[in-house]
């Protein structure tokens, strides 16, 4: 067995990747951020985001949806309540071959009044969304369900659920968590 092959029997036996994606609906934009539906079933879904460097998420709500996101890699800072949850130097571990960083998995519990927010730095990130629906309302991109400032036009445009203001640019740091005294 070649290296190649090792590594891809690792790597399916460690992370389920290939989720349940549907036929429909498995790629949405909001802004350059990119979110790639993993798996839906009645009021359970579950998304993966891909977020460029340099991207604020402002502090926001989602009126109905429970979630539970997953840091699955890259430079990001989460805000919960107002404040960073988990710091750079926490979550920007050095790769080890065929081996998780030990941050790779840190959740943290959104449910549909708490606060929250992201910077992405240098080299972006990639996170998970496990989410359940609620009110009756039927999955569909999380960010389109959404009570905030938004990233942009685009993303107030798109979205369905929600009060929305659209900022301002560009963004910063207290966009993300309003209680951060940093510059």
């Amino acid at each position: 067995m070649d290296k190649l092959q090792e590594f891809a029997n690792w790597f399916f036996k460690n992370a389920n990747v290939l989720g349940f994606v549907p036929f429909a609906g498995a790629v949405d934009r909001i802004e350059d951020v990119t979110s790639i539906l993993m798996y839906r079933h009645g009021e359970f879904q579950v998304q993966m985001f891909v977020v460029p460097a340099h991207t604020v998420i402002p502090e926001h709500t989602h009126p109905n949806v429970d979630s539970i996101e997953v840091y699955m890699g890259g430079n990001i800072r989460f805000s919960h309540s107002g404040s960073f949850v988990s710091f750079q130097e926490e979550i920007c571990a050095a790769d080890v071959p065929l081996a998780l960083p030990k941050p790779r998995g840190k959740t943290i519990r959104v449910k549909p009044t708490h606060i929250h927010g992201a910077i992405i730095g240098e080299g972006g990130g990639v996170f998970l969304s496990i989410q359940q629906w609620l009110n009756g309302v039927a999955p569909h991109c999380v960010a389109r369900d959404y009570s905030g400032m938004t990233m942009g036009a685009d993303h107030s445009s798109k979205v369905v659920l929600g009060d929305v203001v659209t900022p301002v640019l560009p963004l910063g740091v207290r966009d993300a968590a309003r209680k951060c005294e940093e510059p």
